[in-house]
């Protein structure tokens, strides 16, 4: 649901209800979009890219990157 959309809803209660139900399915998918980012870091490694390179690359930072690749040889 939309924030227009949201906005529109006159009880309070079920805009909340709505708006919670929204920050869920924003939290789910900014998880799978994460997961997918981190595999293509993964991935990037793999194929010899420099922490540099891929922080570069992803607009990242190079300590979050290490952070990354670190839990991935840890899971």
């Amino acid at each position: 649901m939309r924030q227009s959309s949201l906005l529109r809803i006159a009880d309070p209660s079920r805009r909340v209800s709505g708006a919670t139900a929204e920050l869920a399915r924003l939290r789910q998918q900014q998880e799978e979009v994460s997961r997918i980012r981190d595999e293509a870091v993964i991935a990037m490694h793999e194929r010899g890219a420099t922490y540099q390179a891929i922080a570069e690359s992803a607009g990242l930072t190079r300590g979050r990157v290490a952070q990354i690749l670190r839990r991935a040889r840890a899971g």
